[in-house]
């Protein structure tokens, strides 16, 4: 009966270690730590719209200026819509040329598709709209605190569709605001501090810090485990590999489970980790549900890999086990992702990724995994 007790109490035990597996580690979630930027006072900026005469910003010298010897008449029409006040030049009484009004709070993230122009000394956000091989619209936003803006944009009757000619209106638009009103060129009109100013994100920026240098230790495993519990050693282990292979121009920010590597013109966005709080690279290798395609099987400075593409084509994703099994809990991973274009509103563009940052993501991640993974498991 003892050696039954035993048997049976050996039998359970090889079962549990068979069917029970170890408990994932677990680490403390990362919060952004450096200080947020204060908006302005929003009431004060709210009575300051309030009181502002929108048409007068409408300015009709830059209309002279532009005309091109037409002599219809033209006339200013103030409107408030959804309690926000809005002004139209009018052509003839009808024909709609530019338009200004108060932007809706809920359109502040929009500024930051915006390529930042300077307008006489007044920062502001142009987007040029393109279809069918040309220019069918351009926006100007002025900031005028982290969430209100005021608009400038082109009517649909406007013979042209030029964002020069709305930057006319637009200068001599802002010159008429009061300079406690607007910001300088490089005022500070957001909550996003840093290069998370460049980030593809509609995140008003509490959850982004510019990452600062960490240290990367030496081993797998701690790799894996200092990169779930900071964000900033994720970074790290790709700061070097991104320089070389994308160029200077890619700044590294930190987020809760990742790092980003953004550049200002927002073509090309790379996201990077290294955890062991992520899955297994096999997962994305076996994609049960089919969410991506093109999966291949390959290694990285000699460790097991997989790659992948989105199936529109628009990101392409390495991950790689450090620890030598496809299997294995925890990866090194590299995402890129074109975006459009700050600036440009291009409805024609194709979003798919080129063959060229294909080959340097692949450059990364070998030199990344050749710098931080070469010593014995």
């Amino acid at each position: 009966m003892i050696l039954g007790a035993v048997l049976i109490g050996l039998v359970a035990a090889c079962t549990d270690s068979v069917d029970t597996p170890p408990p994932r580690p677990q680490f403390p979630k990362w919060h952004p730590q450096q200080p947020r930027p204060a908006d302005r006072d929003e009431q004060a900026v709210g009575a300051a719209l309030t009181a502002l005469d929108f048409c007068e910003l409408i300015d009709l010298a830059a209309y002279d200026r532009r005309k091109a010897g037409d002599t219809r008449p033209v006339t200013r029409e103030p409107k408030v819509r959804d309690g926000r006040k809005t002004c139209t030049l009018l052509r003839d009484g009808y024909e709609a040329l530019v338009y200004v009004q108060d932007m809706d709070p809920s359109h502040a993230w929009l500024r930051n598709d915006g390529a930042v122009v300077d307008l006489g000394g007044v920062k502001a956000y142009q987007v040029e709209t393109r279809r069918d091989g040309g220019v069918s619209g351009c926006a100007i936003t002025v900031p005028v605190s982290f969430q209100r803006a005021i608009g400038f944009e082109l009517g649909p009757q406007s013979r042209s569709k030029d964002c020069g000619l709305l930057r006319d209106f637009a200068t001599a638009g802002a010159a008429k605001l009061s300079r406690d009103l607007v910001y300088p060129p490089d005022g500070q009109d957001s909550g996003r501090v840093g290069a998370c100013a460049d980030w593809v994100s509609t995140s008003k920026g509490e959850n982004c810090d510019p990452a600062v240098d960490a240290q990367v230790p030496t081993g797998a495993e701690l790799v894996l485990a200092a990169g779930a519990a900071d964000p900033n050693v994720e970074c790290a282990v790709f700061r070097e590999a991104v320089k070389k292979t994308f160029g200077p121009g890619f700044e590294p920010i930190a987020t809760p489970g990742s790092c980003y590597f953004v550049e200002p013109q927002h073509r090309l966005q790379i996201e990077a980790g290294a955890t062991a709080n992520g899955g297994a690279p096999g997962q994305w290798l076996a994609d049960p549900n089919k969410t991506y395609k093109d999966h291949h099987q390959t290694s990285f400075s000699g460790n097991p890999g997989v790659t992948f593409r989105s199936t529109d084509d628009r990101e392409f994703s390495l991950y790689v086990s450090p620890l030598g099994s496809l299997d294995a809990v925890g990866h090194v991973r590299l995402t890129i992702t074109p975006e459009r274009e700050r600036g440009i509103d291009d409805w024609d563009r194709s979003k798919a990724v080129t063959a060229v940052d294909v080959a340097k993501a692949r450059a990364v991640m070998e030199l990344a995994m050749a710098t931080h993974f070469r010593t014995a498991r």
